[in-house]
């Protein structure tokens, strides 16, 4: 199950306000709990609340010739509650950036968007979306918005500055179990972000490699090698989000901080169990609750609490 958390992101903190944005107002729910799916709207005509509700959802720009410049395609972009995912393909390499937004506020409206990336010492803006309109066309929802690009040459990914202008993009669709599932569901309690708490394989407690993970180098021929003088991770979380990504996150290691995001999908009926993955890898629920977890996988049973 090492997988599941074998990840590489960057993980910010959300805001909303004015000048010097603040964190903003609880989002509005649906029935079962989960924010809702089917907003529509322009977002600068929104305050905070309903700006979320409107972006919220996976965003693919597969289509669009605009996702193409140089050596950089821009593929999709996932807003969850308080954070984003954002894929790029870079030089024919898929990267995964993970942030926070910022819902800038004028006059009690949302006049833009920013997208935050965590540069090792400090929080930066990498982009910006303005003008951003969400409609509705026979159930397909698309979006419309101007976005302004300002990545540090030290990214690694400062090509796809060149992808300023104006998107559209489609809205996929979410899992069948975020409009259906009843508010007590294992569905509705899973669709959050989880901190680690321990990891157990075979009986031992294996934590602390879990932590170490960003130190170590894993080559093509399964072969690893420790990092000289790397210290490890000093928080773990996972994110399921509605559309069916998961992502998991190792922050405050020397060597940075690390995202990987996947697919993930209920095994059953009864939500006992789901597969993360290309692999389809099968992870048991054996508790779970509205502030904890814990989930098992090949001899490993792995706690978490809710953020």
């Amino acid at each position: 199950m090492k997988n599941l958390l074998y990840l590489c992101a960057f993980i910010l903190f959300t805001a909303c306000g004015s000048d010097d944005p603040v964190a903003g107002d609880p989002i509005v729910e649906t029935t079962n709990g989960i924010t809702t799916l089917d907003a529509t709207g322009t977002v600068s005509e929104q305050t905070a609340v309903e700006a979320k509700k409107i972006i919220y959802g996976k965003w693919n720009f597969s289509n669009t010739s605009r996702g193409v410049a140089n050596t950089c395609t821009f593929s999709y972009l996932e807003f969850n509650d308080e954070d984003y995912i954002m894929g790029f393909v870079v030089d024919g390499n898929s990267q995964t950036i993970y942030g926070s937004y910022v819902l800038n506020e004028d006059s009690g409206t949302v006049s833009s968007v920013d997208l935050n990336f965590y540069a090792g010492t400090s929080n930066l803006t990498i982009a910006t979306l303005t003008d951003v309109v969400v409609t509705e066309t026979n159930d397909n929802f698309s979006a419309v918005f101007n976005v302004e690009w300002s990545i540090p040459e030290n990214a690694g990914f400062d090509s796809c500055n060149n992808l300023a202008g104006e998107y559209t993009a489609a809205k996929e669709e979410p899992m069948d179990e975020s409009t259906t599932a009843d508010a007590d569901s294992n569905h509705v309690k899973l669709i959050k972000t989880w901190s680690l708490v321990s990891v157990f394989e075979e009986g031992e407690d294996r934590t602390d490699e879990w932590y170490n993970d960003p130190c170590i180098i894993e080559y093509d021929d399964g072969t690893e090698e420790q990092v000289e003088n790397c210290t490890p991770a000093t928080s773990i979380s996972l994110t399921f989000s509605a559309y069916g990504s998961y992502t998991v996150v190792w922050t405050g290691s020397s060597s940075g901080t690390k995202v990987e995001t996947e697919p993930w999908s209920w095994n059953d009926t009864n939500q006992t169990g789901f597969n993360i993955g290309s692999e389809n890898q099968l992870v048991r629920i054996v508790s779970l609750t509205d502030t904890e977890a814990v989930f098992s996988s090949e001899g490993t049973e792995i706690t978490f609490s809710a953020n």
